[in-house]
């Protein structure tokens, strides 16, 4: 590493895997620019992480965390932290030498409090053909400043919130962010203990209070593995919806236009993370979603199932769905009359059921 080191703390929570912190270790340590400080914040249970960061000297700070709560952790290293920025880099995954050279620049324009790069996906020796931020749907970067001829990042001010509920381009380990600003907006949240893609949570409070820019190159590799919580598709899933929610009921100063985002989206979600959720046999937020879900939601949950010929959910959610939705009005016999014979003959032998009772 060379030149004067950026105002730029890396904080790396890690967690009982220390072949892989090496390696992300390595990875900081070989920028074309040096940061200020790197500290990794161990919240495993083996303590390993001394030994094998003993290699690097000083040039690492070991902290040690409440065990098993990254959000807690991430929040210690901040506060340890002395430099202007963050970077919040997980523990499995690699910089490009010139990370800190191209984040360098939206850093010294001054105008955001966040900052991402673009990052790519890789396991052992593959790697995705896209990067995340290719791989947003049509029209996702519609309005959002690109960068302009012979740069690599753009200022983008307020980001359009509305665009996570299709996408999240953003993650920790591609992120820089203002240390007096992530601490002015509390910190990550504890509550999130146990949820994937808890950092979406923190995602929100910040952009929804502070500017952000965007370098447009993949300089992270992100990393995907057995012990990964990004390789569980329908964990991510589960998470972000419950994230959502929780936006929705707990985030104060969210705009107009994303609020009504949420309420056209989430009862949409509802019906299909339940489904999700009973894949993965998760009891928790089943049973959430079944506070929230309407009658109809839950019938139309059956019939998606008798659709995707999945016996089992159409077996855990028939004996859901309450008396009331059962009679036999008007409504009732227009919906039996739309949907398959078998469907509508499971109603029926439902209403007698219910009847008898």
């Amino acid at each position: 590493m060379t030149n004067a080191p950026l105002d730029v703390s890396f904080v790396i929570p890690t967690h009982d895997r220390t072949d892989l912190l090496v390696q992300t270790v390595e990875s900081v340590l070989a920028q074309t620019l040096l940061p200020r400080e790197i500290i990794v914040v161990d919240n495993g249970v083996q303590n390993r992480a001394s030994a094998a960061l003993a290699p690097f000297g000083d040039r690492v700070r070991l902290v040690k965390s409440t065990p098993n709560i990254k959000q807690i952790a991430r929040n210690v290293g901040i506060d340890f932290a002395s430099g202007e920025w963050i970077a919040t880099l997980d523990d499995d995954d690699l910089l490009a030498p010139d990370y800190l050279a191209q984040m360098a620049k939206p850093m010294r324009d001054g105008r955001a409090d966040i900052l991402s790069s673009d990052h790519r996906k890789f396991r052992d020796t593959e790697q995705d053909a896209q990067t995340n931020f290719e791989k947003a749907p049509p029209g996702y970067w519609d309005g959002i400043p690109v960068a302009s001829d012979g740069e690599s990042w753009s200022y983008v001010g307020k980001f359009p919130l509305d665009r996570l509920l299709k996408r999240v381009p953003i993650y920790p380990s591609t992120m820089m962010i203002r240390r007096r600003f992530a601490q002015d907006i509390g910190g990550y949240d504890p509550r999130m203990l146990g949820i994937k893609a808890e950092d979406l949570e923190f995602l929100i409070r910040a952009l929804t209070r502070g500017n952000l820019s965007l370098v447009w190159k993949p300089l992270v590799h992100y990393r995907l593995h057995p012990g990964n919580e990004t390789a569980s598709l329908d964990g991510q899933a589960v998470g972000r919806w419950r994230i959502f929610e929780f936006a929705r009921a707990n985030h104060t100063g969210l705009p107009d236009y994303f609020v009504e985002a949420l309420n056209r989206d989430l009862p949409g979600r509802r019906r299909r993370i339940y489904a999700v959720a009973h894949r993965l046999q998760d009891r928790d937020a089943m049973e959430l979603l079944l506070t929230l879900l309407r009658p109809s939601d839950l019938v139309e949950i059956y019939k998606q199932a008798y659709r995707d010929h999945d016996r089992a959910l159409m077996q855990n959610i028939l004996p859901l769905i309450p008396r009331n939705a059962w009679t036999m009005n008007l409504t009732a016999r227009r919906l039996l009359s739309s949907i398959p014979p078998p469907i509508a003959r499971s109603f029926h032998r439902t209403i007698s059921r219910l009847k008898a009772s």
